[in-house]
């Protein structure tokens, strides 16, 4: 190993040990009693005058009029409102992408295309008759603020080798480091799912992370669903689409991208179709054969083991997803489903469940420059409650104003109860990530992740006092 290896070895071992937050490494030994001016427990009605008793970092018992153990430490807030943390069941967080490669001229070519863009676009707010053209993607007056609400959602960091990749680990790409979390932890935000993008047919494996306290302690599942796409994204997204060359070196794995929905659908039963053939013992063959580490993991997908997930933001594209997974009796998670509300009775027949978000009526970033969200509706949150289909919201990459507890907001404004909404953010989700009464719930014996809020958490002036993860505070803001 050489000497830089070792260094880097010890950097790592030494931030493993730290906390992200500000948080006290012994603070789960110590007893917590949180009393506020109502409890949502999300497990029954809320709790006027409530208080909630922590131990070990995990709740003890909630109610009113509880007896305060001796010697616990008391967070008085009588005016504040407490409810589980909330839980984003499609996250994306900001990447770690390298910064070099193997030399191939395009493969650094999106990360710094935007980083010059963001700068550009700060470059015109300074010079607002300046232009800075078509490529820049903005609008000469957009500003630095075009993208402050957003992480860089357009990069792509999954593995492009192949249209198929269910072996390799978004947690591989996360930093854990990265403000991002912060920008979360602001927004209540305590347990993200978080998603392979989509520039795959069939992506990675996601993984379930906790958005504070010590980093050994933050994986709570390091590799959950499979992520697969039906639509355009794996057309346009990622490293660009070459066509076969009519003379020079041969083709590269740029030429087989798919370009239309007809070769995702291909992709996506070869890849299936291939790994039943595996299973007999059957050679596979023709082209976009997934890689032999794949065919494991789609075994478990057909068989259930591991989770499935697809994005699909339009009508045919939804109906697609259903058809291709009655196919291959594939149970799945429908992500994004814009169009949602036209395949209301589909769905509820299918028992999907629906991952649906974020709420727009003129999507921006990447969505924008798509031809999938045409035709939006802000109260299809409300249909999906009244068909009587599970739902979950979530935010994406979307941050502060249009973070997760506004985009419940957003539904409520639209048709759902407060109810409804807050338990879009934070039960449902938690049951969809297999986590059913460890998050998202306020009971005893869950862990204690917690909100307090300054009033009530869809109230528009409402922000986050306290964050608890785990029974530790990670974030404290002033009164």
């Amino acid at each position: 190993m050489t000497r830089g290896r070792i260094a880097r070895s010890a950097i790592v071992g030494l931030l493993a040990a730290l906390p992200f937050a500000t948080a006290d490494e012994h603070a789960e030994s110590v007893v917590l009693v949180i009393q506020a001016g109502r409890v949502h427990t999300l497990t029954g009605e809320a709790i006027d005058g409530g208080a909630v008793i922590i131990r070990d970092g995990r709740i003890e018992a909630v109610g009113r009029d509880l007896s305060i153990p001796a010697g616990a430490r008391v967070i008085a807030r009588p005016t504040a409102v407490v409810t589980p943390g909330l839980i984003d069941a499609c996250c994306t967080v900001d990447p770690e992408i390298p910064q070099q490669a193997s030399g191939w001229p395009f493969e650094n070519w999106r990360p710094s295309f935007w980083q010059w863009m963001a700068r550009q676009a700060a470059h015109d707010a300074d010079d607002p008759d300046h232009v800075c053209g078509s490529a820049c993607g903005l609008p000469h007056d957009a500003g630095p603020l075009a993208l402050a609400a957003a992480t860089m959602s357009e990069l792509t960091w999954g593995e492009q080798s192949s249209e198929v990749t269910p072996h390799r680990l978004v947690i591989d790409s996360v930093n854990l480091l990265s403000n991002d979390f912060r920008r979360l932890l602001r927004g209540g935000v305590t347990t993200v799912y978080v998603s392979a993008d989509s520039a795959n047919v069939i992506g990675g494996r996601g993984t379930i992370l906790k958005t504070g306290g010590p980093l050994r302690e933050r994986t709570v599942r390091r590799a959950d669903a499979v992520k697969a796409t039906i639509g355009g994204d794996p057309s346009r997204r990622g490293l660009p689409n070459f066509l076969p060359p009519y003379y020079g070196p041969p083709p590269t794995f740029l030429t087989r991208r798919p370009t239309t929905r007809m070769g995702v659908e291909w992709v996506f039963r070869k890849a299936f179709y291939d790994t039943l053939r595996a299973r007999k013992g059957l050679k596979i063959y023709g082209a976009d054969m997934p890689p032999p580490q794949a065919l494991p993991v789609l075994q478990q997908v057909l068989d259930g083991d591991v989770p499935l997930r697809i994005q699909a933001r339009m009508q045919h594209d939804i109906f697609t997803a259903l058809r291709l997974a009655a196919e291959f009796n594939l149970s799945f998670a429908l992500e994004e489903a814009t169009e949602a509300y036209r395949c209301l009775p589909q769905l509820k027949a299918a028992g999907v469940p629906v991952i649906f978000g974020p709420l727009y009526m003129d999507a921006k970033g990447f969505r924008g420059r798509t031809d999938e969200v045409r035709q939006p509706r802000l109260n299809t949150p409300r249909q999906l409650a009244d068909a009587g289909i599970e739902f979950a919201l979530t935010a994406q990459e979307l941050r502060d104003e249009e973070g997760l507890v506004r985009q419940a907001m957003f539904a409520v404004q639209n048709g759902l109860t407060p109810e409804q909404a807050l338990r879009a953010i934070t039960a449902t989700p938690a049951g969809l990530l297999g986590l059913a009464d460890e998050v998202g719930v306020v009971s005893p014996g869950a862990a204690a992740d917690l909100v307090v809020w300054s009033a009530e958490p869809l109230a528009a002036t409402s922000r986050p006092l306290l964050v608890l993860i785990n029974g530790r505070v990670v974030l404290e803001e002033a009164n």
